[in-house]
């Protein structure tokens, strides 16, 4: 799971790597993870270049995120809900954080 923010407003210290490849709709995807350990970090595509996705799991308290959009709900477990202002797709739309 991770939460999408403006590149502008995330921080992150320590040894990175990274890895890309192109994506089924010919954008360029790369996943950034620890260096040291493997851990993910955050992805990033070239679609919204202003923008990254932070592996929810690096975060020291994510209290106050409420969710926005689901992506890949095609994915989810039966029994996971979603709200219903929640925008979701089933699959990689033609979307950004602005529309």
């Amino acid at each position: 799971m991770g939460a999408m923010f403006a590149l502008s407003a995330v921080t992150v210290n320590g040894k990175l790597g990274e890895f890309s490849y192109a994506s089924d709709i010919g954008s360029e995807v790369t996943k950034v993870f620890c260096a040291h350990c493997g851990s993910p970090i955050y992805g990033k595509n070239t679609r919204t270049p202003d923008h990254l996705t932070l592996s929810l799991g690096t975060m020291d308290d994510a209290i106050g995120l409420d969710i926005e959009v689901v992506i890949f709900e095609r994915d989810k477990p039966h029994w996971d809900r979603l709200g219903e202002n929640v925008s979701h797709f089933p699959t990689q739309p033609d979307w950004s954080p602005e529309s």
